[in-house]
């Protein structure tokens, strides 16, 4: 397992900080011990914790018998790799931002309905100076993607599916969006597409399975969606990462963004431009 480093911030009342400090400190001495230093102030408990695999179980305990304090959790892979924010309240999660495929440091977005729906998902990465490429889907349509600068405006050129063949193009000057159905469509160059394969597999393996895949493999999976109660659609968000890795959205259902606001950038675009344009 990855070895992980988090920094665990706890703030508010100085009684309810002490009562905590005793709980959290009991959990994490407790068979099999995770290491931990802490580094507190006036105020404020500051652990630093160093464990394969995220430290929440003790955290979010201790959290859930103090609801009046506010707990911010930095981590980072040991090698760097992935990285990522959460914020515990009342022993619920309630606030995730990170580079949340596992083992690859890719960012990515979430959007999912409170039926299990999944309304919006993106993996991405900058391949160079100006220029990202990703692979962005819905429960019913995905596409691989690419945003590169050029001129004086940016240009996102997005597949139908997964298939090697550029087939819409959006080009952006400042405020002006033009869009266009490429006709015939356009190669994906194969250094390109075997990236873009990457990235859509590391994704799909952490956090999606499609209905299309054999029963034996996604049966687990069913199970899961019919004790939640969620529906099956082409595609569906892994439900145990779904309860575990994602925090509430305000209106409904759960919700995943980038730590890195370039990478929100980028989901942005797609939400508004290649997500917009298939209600159409």
């Amino acid at each position: 397992m990855r070895r992980i480093q988090a920094t665990v911030l706890v703030t508010g009342d100085p009684a309810g900080l002490d009562g905590f400090r005793r709980r959290v400190n009991a959990l994490l001495d407790a068979p099999p011990r995770t290491p931990y230093e802490e580094r507190h102030a006036a105020g404020l408990l500051d652990y630093r914790i160093r464990a394969a695999g995220l430290p929440y179980p003790q955290i979010v305990t201790a959290s859930g018998e103090f609801p009046e304090l506010e707990i911010d959790v930095a981590w980072e892979s040991g090698a760097g790799a992935a990285r990522g924010r959460v914020r515990i309240r009342a022993g619920r999660l309630v606030e995730q931002a990170g580079d949340l495929v596992a083992g690859s440091g890719l960012p990515c977005a979430l959007r999912v309905e409170r039926d299990g729906t999944l309304a919006f998902g993106l993996a991405c990465r900058r391949r160079s100076a100006g220029e990202w490429i990703g692979y962005v889907l819905t429960s019913s349509r995905h596409a691989l993607f690419r945003i590169a600068a050029g001129g004086a405006g940016e240009v996102l050129t997005t597949t139908d599916g997964v298939e090697p063949r550029w087939l819409e193009r959006w080009t952006m000057r400042g405020d002006r969006i033009e869009h266009a159905r490429l006709a015939p469509p356009e190669p994906v160059e194969p250094a390109l597409l075997d990236a873009l394969d990457r990235i859509a597999a590391e994704f799909a393996e952490a956090w999606i399975w499609f209905d299309a895949a054999p029963a034996v493999e996604t049966a687990i999976e069913r199970q899961r969606h019919a004790a939640y109660g969620f529906a099956v659609a082409p595609a569906n968000v892994r439900a145990g990462r779904l309860k575990a890795q994602c925090a509430e959205a305000p209106g409904g259902g759960w919700v995943v963004e980038p730590g890195d606001p370039a990478a929100g950038r980028v989901a942005e675009l797609l939400a508004r431009l290649w997500l917009q344009q298939g209600r159409h």
